[in-house]
């Protein structure tokens, strides 16, 4: 008898749909924050995130399904090195959500609304410099997955020019000018007044923007970061915008994290700062997502079929 621990909040609806998936099975419903340990070690089947430390001692555990992008901390762990177990993740639930959050960025970038938000706590009533527009921009999307492909897709209608970045370059959605890898960073940069950083965790990705990065922008180009800390050099970042060189960014996320109080980058005027916030699964259109993810997964689960979003340990991306 299978048992499955469930993590997530769901609805009477939800859950009834859910279990018919895997009828004989037992469903335990616990709070994520609050789950026990003992119920990890018991469960068959995990949907929701828990503590890695949790797993391991999980010795019966077959599939986790996270509700998170993110899977690099998991996709290390034996218990999936070992392939004892297989590990999903959310990638594609999440792109809406968090490329909204890049758009609000660019355009309060644009226009300067941090600075007069400055203004306002110190009551100073004076113009700014003049507003940019996205219209007639042009916006380097590094990282071309779920998100940056929304991202991609909202700034081309708002009129910039949008090139791209992806791991193994390929195919160019009709929303990109041209599609490129890694290698063609530093000229890439040159040329774009916004720069969305949407790349996950991995050897590849690991400060992909330092110091050099960060002098090849173009002067007074923004930068917007929703995908892991570990791609942006936190101290270059602090001097490429004390230095007036980058005309501002907006941060959701950071290496360490949380961002140490006494780090330098929170006192940057043209930095604004926000605690991992951009992709928070309570949201309605993403928290839906991942419930009919795991419930899609579930049946194929059950009929031994390929499961969707399965994490590639080597590279922590999805497989396509």
């Amino acid at each position: 008898m299978l048992h499955i621990l469930v993590v997530l909040s769901m609805d009477k609806k939800q859950k009834a749909l859910l279990e018919s998936k895997a009828p004989g099975a037992v469903f335990l419903y616990r709070d994520q924050k609050t789950v026990p340990e003992e119920d990890v070690k018991n469960a068959d089947i995990i949907l929701g995130n828990v503590p890695e430390a949790y797993l391991n001692n999980a010795s019966k555990l077959r599939w986790l399904q996270l509700d998170s992008a993110g899977s690099d901390k998991y996709a290390a762990l034996p218990l999936f090195r070992e392939e004892h177990a297989r590990l999903t993740n959310a990638s594609g639930c999440y792109g809406l959500l968090i490329s909204e959050y890049m758009v609000g960025a660019a355009l309060l970038l644009c226009v300067g609304f941090h600075k007069y938000r400055d203004q306002q706590t110190a009551h100073v009533w004076k113009d700014g410099d003049q507003a940019k527009t996205v219209s007639g921009s042009r916006t380097l999307v590094v990282g071309l997955g779920d998100i940056g492909s929304h991202f991609a897709q909202s700034m081309h209608a708002l009129g910039s020019a949008v090139t791209a970045i992806r791991r193994t370059g390929g195919s160019k959605p009709p929303f990109v000018e041209s599609v490129h890898t890694l290698e063609d960073l530093p000229t890439l940069l040159q040329e774009a007044d916004i720069v969305g950083v949407c790349l996950p965790q991995s050897p590849e990705t690991m400060n992909v923007f330092d110091a050099q990065a960060f002098a090849a922008m173009k002067p007074g180009a923004f930068l917007i970061n929703v995908g892991r800390g570990s791609a942006v050099d936190a101290d270059a970042l602090t001097e490429a915008l004390r230095s007036g060189h980058l005309g501002g960014a907006v941060l959701d996320v950071f290496q360490p994290e949380p961002l140490p109080a006494d780090h330098p980058l929170w006192d940057q005027p043209g930095a604004l700062i926000t605690p991992h916030i951009a992709g928070l699964d309570e949201q309605p259109d993403a928290h839906g997502k991942i419930i009919a993810l795991c419930t899609r997964n579930l049946e194929h689960f059950m009929n031994g079929e390929a499961l969707e979003s399965q994490v590639d340990l080597e590279t922590g991306y999805r497989k396509k």
